[in-house]
């Protein structure tokens, strides 16, 4: 907004500047000719009241920086210029002298510059500073206007007129100074309302991050302009509904999880009491998959609401505790992290989603690698490779989803109620994170838990 508003203000000075600068140009050479006109016009009354022998010494007397006059017999100029600052000049001295013959001529030439002149002229009287002679050819040239004028005197007399128009002048320091600060003072009155404008809604759009990552009691300050204070207040409002909806839902999803518990202990106390041996082991294998299902469902409720605090950790020495864990209960998993890799997250979490990855790579792809290192824009990547069958590709998206399981990447004695990846997922968006699941050329599975740096 700074950026644009400045560039239009400087737009707009460009423009009122050039308009400036022609207007003002034309005034000057308005002025330049009128005053040729005048000092010629009063030259011819001055001549014409003077003695023809006098004339000539008279004329040649006058001095003027920019006109150079001279009486002869005849005119120097034959024809006269109808358009452009001759006519002008011309007309202006008909106006004066009405009734004489009046002609003149303009060009265009290369003359030394106006500064040069004043220079050599003060050389020439001051001879204390006495600048270094320079011929004409070394003399700074500008472009300039010359126009001659003919103006008869009285029958034979013709007085000739050699005048130099100046040529542009430099806009003046003032005005450039004023644009100047009118562009700093513009850029620092939108930057104010920049800032006004901005705070508010990097407010809401961190309100907003924090509560997508899951955080609870989220609230945008409700400041700024009118529009952003609405959009604030409807942000929260929606925040406020939502989280009230969330925490009916894991109320809910937790006291089903507890209360399945008591029928599922009945039912087991049950199943150890009948005689038949393969009635009961399926039995108790039905009621211990319930129980798995109802702890992971609770674990997928919690997961991203946990009360702990979030600290700064190593997530190496996470995956190296972890993987000794794991290879203690039999699930061939070992950890490639030998430099430290901090995060700040909530550890417990943390390491329940790289447990349910790293059993998952034991499970499915018969052992894996658990490698930690910092990835290309800094951010904390915890990876776990395998060497199994992989996942077709048109389940991939799928994975992450509740209750779902890929059945052609998982072997006959694997088992699950496919939350593992699910849990996993909620823990790292809860963590402003991603996972990232991906098949592995030309086998093999990869799975990223992907942590802000």
């Amino acid at each position: 907004m700074v950026l644009v508003t400045v560039v239009a203000v400087i737009i707009s000075y460009t423009i009122a500047f050039a308009i400036y600068a022609n207007e003002r140009g034309a005034a000057l050479r308005r002025a330049a000719e009128m005053g040729v006109a005048d000092r010629v016009a009063y030259a011819v009354e001055r001549l014409r009241e003077m003695p023809a022998p006098r004339r000539t010494i008279v004329a040649e007397s006058i001095r003027d920086f920019n006109t150079r006059f001279n009486v002869s017999a005849t005119p120097e100029v034959e024809q006269s210029a109808v358009a452009g600052p001759a006519g002008r000049i011309a007309r202006g001295i008909e106006e004066r002298l009405a009734g004489s013959d009046v002609r003149a001529q303009s060009r265009t030439i290369d003359a030394p510059s106006r500064r040069w002149r004043e220079a050599r002229d003060r050389a020439r009287f001051d001879r204390e500073n006495v600048l270094p002679r320079r011929g004409p050819d070394d003399a700074p040239t500008v472009r300039a206007t010359e126009v001659t004028i003919s103006v008869e005197i009285d029958n034979g007399a013709w007085l000739n007129a050699r005048a130099r128009l100046p040529g542009p002048r430099p806009a003046p320091l003032s005005v450039l100074v004023g644009a100047l600060a009118s562009v700093i003072i513009v850029g620092i009155g939108a930057a104010l309302i920049s800032r006004q404008i901005g705070r508010p809604l990097a407010d809401l759009a961190n309100a907003a991050r924090a509560l997508g990552a899951g955080q609870s009691n989220v609230a945008a300050p409700v400041s700024g302009p009118e529009d952003v204070r609405r959009a604030s207040t409807a942000f929260n409002a929606m925040a406020e509904r939502l989280g009230r909806q969330l925490s009916r839902q894991r109320q809910m999803l937790w006291a089903l999880s507890h209360d399945l518990r008591t029928p599922i202990t009945a039912i087991r106390l049950r199943a150890e009491l009948i005689e038949d041996d393969a009635a009961r082991q399926r039995l108790l294998a039905s009621v211990e998959e319930m129980e798995q299902l109802t702890e992971q469902a609770l674990a997928l409720a919690r997961a991203g609401a946990s009360e702990e605090t979030r600290v700064r950790v190593d997530l190496a020495e996470i995956a190296r505790t972890l993987c000794g864990e794991l290879q203690d209960m039999g699930i061939n998993i070992r950890a490639e992290a030998n430099e430290a890799v901090m995060a700040e997250c909530r550890p417990s979490e943390i390491a329940r989603a790289l447990r349910n990855l790293a059993e998952n790579a034991g499970k499915y792809g018969g052992g894996g690698v658990m490698r930690v290192y910092r990835g290309a824009a800094n951010e904390a990547v915890v990876e776990i490779l395998d060497d199994g069958p992989g996942v077709p590709a048109d389940q991939l998206a799928k994975l992450s989803e509740p209750f779902f399981r890929a059945d052609t990447a998982r072997t006959s004695s694997t088992n699950g109620a496919g939350l593992g990846l699910a849990i996993a997922q909620a823990i790292a968006e809860a963590h402003a994170g991603q996972l990232v699941l991906a098949n592995r050329s030309p086998k093999g599975f990869t799975a990223k838990l992907i942590l802000p740096g």
